[in-house]
Formats: C-alpha cells, sequence, structure tokens
C-alpha cells in the first residue's frame, strides 16, 4: 500500500507561524452534566441573560497557604466520548455550522502533535476522515494509563481547581455548582479553521467581559529542586502553553505543591510568561509552524470520502518522517455520519 510521506524538519527551521498568526473564539457553550435541559445560544456582546447552567464560576485566589490538596475529589461523571463527537455534539448543541470549518480535532491532540518537534521520540498514530471537505482527526493511540498510585496526582488536579473556584473553603465531597461548562471554539491557525473543544474552568474577577481572553487555565507542579526546576522550564512550560495558547487561554495559575500534595505556593502566568520562562529551551513559532504545515499537507493529500491512518513512528536517528496512509473504515466514520444524518 503507497503511503505520503511528510519529513519531520529540525527544529530551527519551523519558523513561518507565529503567535500574531493565531486567533480563537467562542461559539457557543453548555453544561454536558444536564444533557436532558435545552441549550442555549447567545451573543456575549449582545446583553442576552446567561442561562445559569452555563454560568462561569469567577476566580478566588485562596490567601491561607498551604493547603492540604489530599481531599477525594468529588464524582462529577460526564458522557465519555471521542473528542470528534464531543465536539460534534457540542456543536450540534449550539446551533453551530460546519460550513466553515477545515478540520475538527480535539485540544488534547492539538498539544500532541505541535510538539512533535520537541518529542522526536514520542510516536503517535491518528485516524483521519475527510467528510464534506472537513477532515475529522481522532487519535488512535491507547489511552494513557498512569504508573500505580499516580491516580492521586490528576485528583490532586481536580480538588486545586476547586481550591480556586471557592477561596480554599473546599471541603471534602464538595463541588462547585455549574462547573461542567463546555465550550466548542474556532481556531484561525493561518489560513486554516480549526474547530476544537475545551471545558471552561473559571473566569477573572471584575468587571470583565464573559469572553474567552478572561478564561483561565489551572495546573500543579512540583518545584522543590533544582532538577524540578529546570524540568519545569523545559518541558512543563512548553507543555502548559501547548495545551492553553492554541486555543485561545492566556493565563494559567500554577499550584506549586509537595510530593505528598500539600498546596504551597500560587502563581499567576501568562503564555508571553511562559514563552519567557522556555526562552532557550522552546518556540513558540517552531510548534504553529509545525502545526499548520502538518494540517496544511494532510488536508492537500486527502480525499472526500477517504479514510486514513496517519502514523509517526519517533524515529530519532533515521530521517523521522509521518506516514500517510488510506485506511479502512472506521468508528470516526460512525461518529461523524450520525451527526449528518439527512446526508
Amino acid at each position: 500500500m503507497t503511503s505520503e510521506q511528510l519529513l519531520v524538519r529540525n527544529r530551527g527551521q519551523y519558523r513561518g507561524t507565529n503567535t500574531r498568526q493565531l486567533s480563537a473564539r467562542e461559539v457557543g457553550r453548555f453544561n454536558d452534566l444536564n444533557p436532558e435541559e435545552p441549550m442555549t445560544v447567545w451573543s456575549v456582546h449582545s446583553g442576552d441573560d446567561i442561562p445559569e447552567m452555563c454560568r462561569i464560576p469567577q476566580l478566588e485566589v485562596p490567601t491561607q497557604l498551604p493547603l492540604s490538596l489530599r481531599i477525594k475529589a468529588p464524582s462529577q461523571p460526564s458522557p465519555s466520548y471521542s473528542s470528534v463527537d464531543k465536539i460534534l455534539r457540542w456543536a450540534e448543541a449550539v446551533n453551530y455550522s460546519m460550513c466553515e470549518v477545515d478540520i475538527v480535532v480535539g485540544r488534547s491532540l492539538i498539544k500532541k502533535l505541535c510538539q512533535t518537534p520537541y518529542n522526536r521520540r514520542q510516536g503517535w498514530k491518528v485516524n483521519l476522515y475527510r467528510y464534506n471537505n472537513t477532515l475529522y482527526l481522532e487519535s488512535a493511540d491507547k489511552p494513557y494509563v498512569s504508573w500505580p498510585g499516580n491516580e492521586r496526582y490528576a485528583d490532586w488536579g481536580k480538588v486545586f481547581e476547586d481550591v480556586m473556584r471557592t477561596g480554599g473553603r473546599r471541603t471534602s465531597g464538595y463541588a462547585c455548582e455549574d462547573l461542567d461548562v463546555r465550550m466548542p471554539r474556532l481556531v484561525q491557525l493561518g489560513s486554516l479553521k480549526l474547530l476544537t473543544n475545551s471545558s471552561i474552568g473559571c473566569q477573572l474577577p471584575g468587571d470583565h467581559q464573559d469572553v474567552l481572553e478572561n478564561y483561565v487555565e489551572f495546573k500543579t507542579a512540583i518545584s522543590e529542586t533544582d532538577k524540578q526546576r529546570v524540568n519545569f522550564k523545559k518541558f512543563k512550560s512548553r507543555n502548559i502553553w501547548a495545551h492553553c495558547a492554541p486555543i485561545g487561554i492566556d493565563t494559567v495559575y500554577i499550584g506549586y505543591r509537595t510530593e505528598e500534595g500539600d498546596l504551597k505556593e500560587i502563581q499567576k502566568f501568562t503564555m508571553k510568561d511562559l514563552e519567557e520562562i522556555g526562552t532557550n529551551e522552546w518556540k513558540p513559532e517552531c510548534m504553529l509552524s509545525f502545526l499548520e504545515e502538518l494540517l496544511c499537507w494532510v488536508q492537500d493529500k486527502t480525499c472526500n470520502g477517504m479514510t486514513y491512518s496517519l502514523t509517526y513512528d519517533g524515529q530519532v536517528f533515521n530521517d523521522p518522517v509521518m506516514r500517510l496512509v488510506a485506511w479502512e473504515q472506521n468508528d470516526l466514520v460512525r461518529i461523524v455520519k450520525a451527526s449528518f444524518p439527512e446526508e
């Protein structure tokens, strides 16, 4: 079976796309913890009332530290869908038309793909399906399974989110109301329009408009040793940037904790701050240029009605290439076609 190949070039050769060529906007939101409720669409500039189920909590940074994150995270079950399924469901819920969308791709996959020039040893596989000139991308990698005992770190991350929404008043079993707010976002990357997905954790307080630029992200990190501080500069800052900047999030609050789960310090960073921290380790232009080149390439090499497999083997000593091969139909086809039954 013949395949198309794209070479992953050296990092310094990706200089074309910079952050000024990147923008994102909200195209609606809803709460999927109440999937039977009618979804309401409104303009953030029209003065329409915001439905209670879609109200976004404001930031309340705690002043009393340290705090323990070793609290059982609340159970907030959410429907388990593929990323493409989520995006299409959310877009349908807010009556968003797909006619202006070039590519549908989940937030986590964007984060993984754009860091490929820096993670050359980490291979990945993506399923693609092109339907009505829109290209749908879904990760074909096995779900990540953490090391035994490391699940607590994810739980502590969820607790930290609630700590930041309540000013540290969180107690065991408590969960903020109206938190599971979901948003489809349209990202403009060069000439490409990407529809992606995200939850909204919190927004900045005060007289801010309820718009994308005022939403914030929460992360935890450890910074107790020289090695951990170096790792933050080289890896963590890049990973956070790739998770936030491409979808329009400009502000992240990082809670520095101990290995035992005690929150010691909270720092606010903008994406520009993270770029300066990693200035000698990574470049946003490299990640955005690579992502745009990759997505333009697969858009050019694919045809309507066809499914494909896109594979990167993670070879570092040989020429690192991605291979695009026509593939058999899979669940991605079923998911996409189920969203357009009239066609």
